[in-house]
């Protein structure tokens, strides 16, 4: 995966400079948990498909997908219904292993009192 820098510091500066972080940090969390990211950096899918893919609750999976893309967190293909991650999204959510996953950035802004408890 190539990852170009300036688009993953600006996917993390866009995620730093939002009041979201507080709220979507649960969320990723769960969501690394029930492998969504994983399923959906390695194919761009529609709800029905990503629901099956990870055994998870049709209905749950399209409000995630709808708000994550809405919020700029995963990308949409109206065309073809897809849902899809750019290879900065998928290694700062997805890459539980790489250097830029965002959850150990929740958790140094959190450790760094960035965010209020």
């Amino acid at each position: 995966m190539a990852i170009h820098t300036g688009k993953l510091a600006s996917f993390y500066s866009a995620i730093q400079h939002r009041r979201e972080p507080v709220v979507y940090a649960s969320t990723i969390v769960a969501s690394n948990r029930l492998a969504l990211y994983a399923a959906l950096a390695d194919n761009p899918s529609t709800a029905d498909e990503l629901a099956h893919a990870t055994t998870t609750e049709l209905h749950c999976v399209r409000e995630w997908l709808v708000d994550l893309a809405a919020s700029g967190y995963l990308q949409y293909d109206a065309a073809r219904q897809r849902y899809w991650m750019t290879e900065q999204q998928a290694y700062a959510l997805a890459d539980t292993a790489g250097n830029a996953f965002i959850k150990g950035a929740f958790a140094t802004w959190r450790k760094a009192k960035l965010f209020g408890r």
